[in-house]
């Protein structure tokens, strides 16, 4: 009877000790990784709040950083930039519940902030950032000769 009630102890602590590192399933809890890539619908328009110049590049201006979302530098993974673009353009629509991102901003060459990923920043990489308003031609500063080479920057309404 003792080995009995023993080994339904050891079992009943196994299965509590496997059942509590299980994933949890609540909304609360932040997936790792980025939003997800989802095609935006042709009932939606994208319209470019880039200033319209030829010859600057353009950045977000630090005001937006109160807006911003979500943010990924990473190296180019492509020669394909308007791909590279078009997929950040897609995780802007695929965040949340394709209601929460209003703008999204792509560009090589653009300087990753201190403290991203535990980095000391600086460096130049690709990025993408998402942010929550709209944006307008206001909302952008020119760039440091060099950055943001091949911008984009498109605000999806639905």
């Amino acid at each position: 009877m003792m080995v009995q009630t023993t080994t339904s102890l050891l079992i009943a602590a196994a299965f509590a000790t496997v059942a509590s590192a299980l994933p949890a399933t609540t909304d609360s809890v932040k997936r790792a990784g980025g939003p997800a890539i989802v095609p935006i619908p042709a009932t939606c328009t994208v319209t470019s709040p880039l200033p319209d110049s030829p010859t600057t590049s353009y950045i977000p201006s630090p005001s937006t950083n109160n807006i911003l979302l979500y943010s990924a530098y990473y190296p180019s993974f492509s020669t394909n930039t308007t791909a590279m673009a078009e997929q950040c353009l897609q995780q802007c629509y695929g965040y949340g519940t394709h209601v929460e991102c209003k703008t999204a901003f792509w560009a090589e060459n653009l300087v990753v902030p201190a403290g991203y990923y535990g980095t000391p920043g600086g460096q130049l990489s690709t990025g993408c950032l998402l942010f929550s308003q709209a944006l307008t031609s206001s909302d952008f500063v020119a760039a440091p000769e060099g950055q943001a080479t091949d911008a984009f920057a498109g605000t999806i309404a639905c």
